[in-house]
């Protein structure tokens, strides 16, 4: 059982420092729910490490694939890498993935401070392991908040098959627990509290603490409450402080944060239970508030109770204003609306969603490169080809996205490389109405959309890049629910440079690093020859498919056959 405690330092962080990490990625083997199966872990051992730096300093991540079988990346969820858009880890987007053998060093500045964490961004790995929060210090805020101590814990689900094989059968119409309708997803085996199946928190009658709390989830929200006369007071949402906001409970979807105070009690005679319920299903786990100067834990049975007992009403974050209180963005230069739905073609595919005017398919040169190698043409949309749904802006616009679900399902929405505003938020189709909006909206990374709603967010053009916007469960992610923001590609010419190592990690793969997403340095807008449908096998890299086909319905089985 992994449980992170992260001990308030009182002396003062002035000068930045390098924060070096060696990974080897490779596989081991855990039981986390006590049904062991094969996991992606580092250095030979699962749950993955925790990042720890301070704001302003360089982390510096030295990553080697030693999985045999698959390619990987790392995405540290929710750092800007301003000025370091290369750094970013989306295999296909900002990088080539790592190959087997293969190395790539990350190098970045810890910005913004916050709740963030890293996971894989590559053929749906992180839900097999490869994920652990990332903690960025600002100090000085910390010290504001007056509390003694923190705690970082996660919540996920959890299954007992890797995801290549869920994948292919998500694509291939299976039967999930009797729903067979398209889009339908395999349920969880079980859901996961820090890693494992309980935690437990010890505190102090009186003193406060800060619980720095990760969705590292792959499909399902999580409702967190604690049991009984505790509340918690909501300080910050995906790492950016907030006006401080009680709430007895929250809920929490794939991909965001939150950060909450709790207060110990005066006077105790028992232990009280963290509770996480992992909605749209039938599963809770409970944790403790273990106080000190108290020797029993609750019983199953009352842990049981306790939650039954408890009625509480999570908090909607739509009402959580930002602590620097930065006003509406008005003037909306550019507007982009992008429709949720479903392709519907015919074939195994037709699970594929869209986001905008097409399903995500991945193209043969990554998109920063073309934006870093196309000259003035890098400004024209048509460069990236439509599969990648591009859309450029420019730095010093007010862009607004408009997500409009045609589903029946929410969708989790993570922006990368940017805080965005929440300026909108409900049922049916946004009817565009300025005076309704707040004058001060919620910030954050990662917000929900409705099913069958709408979710409309504003951002300020300020981080030169190439930033993807997708649905954070996992699925959806390989179902090609996904598009791409490219920032300013004449900056980018001017400040990015791409490594030569970097750069043989693709020539050693056979990719090209320059062109079109075709790879033509010739004739630019001529993407006839760009990839326009999705591979046949939706398998993890390097997957030998006959191998994996015959493996499907084990509930055990490996791929790293």
């Amino acid at each position: 059982m992994r449980l992170l405690f992260l001990p308030l330092l009182l002396c003062s962080f002035s000068v930045a420092k390098t924060v070096t990490y060696d990974w080897e990625v490779d596989w081991t083997t855990a039981c986390p729910d006590g049904f062991c199966r094969p996991v992606i872990g580092i250095n030979g051992a699962w749950p993955c490490p925790l990042v720890e730096a301070n704001l302003g300093d360089t982390i510096i991540m030295n990553v080697k694939n030693r999985l045999g079988n698959e390619t990987t990346s790392i995405h540290p969820h929710g750092i800007f890498q301003k000025g370091t858009p290369q750094m970013d880890g989306v295999a296909g987007v900002t990088q080539c993935p790592i190959p087997a053998g293969g190395s790539f060093t990350h190098s970045f500045v810890a910005n913004p401070a916050g709740t963030r964490w890293y996971h894989s961004h590559d053929k749906a790995q992180y839900p097999d392991g490869l994920r652990s929060p990332m903690i960025i210090h600002d100090r000085e805020w910390e010290r504001s908040l007056g509390f003694e101590e923190q705690f970082v814990f996660s919540v996920s689900d959890w299954y007992h098959t890797q995801f290549p094989y869920l994948i292919h059968e998500f694509f291939d119409g299976g039967n999930f627990n009797g729903r067979t309708t398209r889009g339908a997803m395999p349920m969880p085996d079980s859901s996961l509290i820090n890693d494992t199946e309980s935690i437990t928190l010890e505190i102090e009658p009186n003193k406060k603490y800060l619980l720095r709390i990760v969705s590292m989830a792959a499909l399902f929200p999580h409702q967190i409450s604690i049991v009984e006369d505790h509340d918690m007071t909501i300080v910050a949402i995906d790492g950016f402080p907030t006006k401080p906001k009680d709430a007895s409970a929250i809920v929490i979807s794939a991909g965001q944060r939150y950060d909450v105070l709790i207060t110990g009690k005066a006077n105790v005679t028992k232990d009280y239970t963290i509770t996480s319920e992992m909605l749209d299903s039938n599963m809770t786990r409970t944790g403790f508030l273990k106080y000190i100067s108290n020797s029993t834990n609750p019983s199953s049975k009352q842990q049981k109770q306790n939650y039954k007992r408890a009625t509480v009403v999570p908090i909607d974050d739509f009402i959580l204003e930002p602590a620097d209180g930065q006003p509406l963005l008005t003037g909306v230069d550019k507007s982009i609306t992008l429709p949720v739905s479903y392709t519907g073609k015919a074939d195994r595919r037709s699970t594929r969603i869209k986001l905008g005017n097409a399903s995500y398919v991945s193209p043969k040169v990554p998109t920063l490169f073309t934006a870093l190698t196309t000259g003035s043409d890098a400004e024209n949309p048509i460069v990236y080809g439509d599969s990648v749904n591009p859309y450029v802006i420019r730095t010093g616009q007010v862009v607004q996205i408009i997500v409009q679900n045609d589903d029946d399902i929410q969708h989790p929405m993570h922006l990368h490389g940017y805080e965005f505003q929440v300026v909108a938020r409900g049922a049916g189709v946004w009817d565009g109405d300025e005076s309704k909006l707040p004058k001060m909206p919620m910030k954050r990374d990662t917000a929900n959309t409705p099913a069958r709603g709408h979710l409309v967010i504003r951002i300020k053009a300020n981080n030169p890049g190439v930033w993807v916007f997708h649905c954070h469960m996992e699925f959806h992610v390989e179902g090609g629910m996904m598009a791409t923001i490219i920032e300013s590609p004449a900056t980018l010419q001017k400040t990015v440079r791409i490594s030569n190592a970097q750069l043989d990690i693709c020539r050693d793969q056979g990719i090209p690093t320059e062109g079109n997403c075709s790879g033509d340095t010739l004739n630019v807008l001529d993407t006839s020859k760009c990839n326009k449908d999705p591979p046949e096998e939706d398998w993890g890299a390097l997957i030998n498919p006959p191998v994996a086909k015959r493996a499907l319905g084990r509930r055990n089985v490996r791929r790293d056959l």
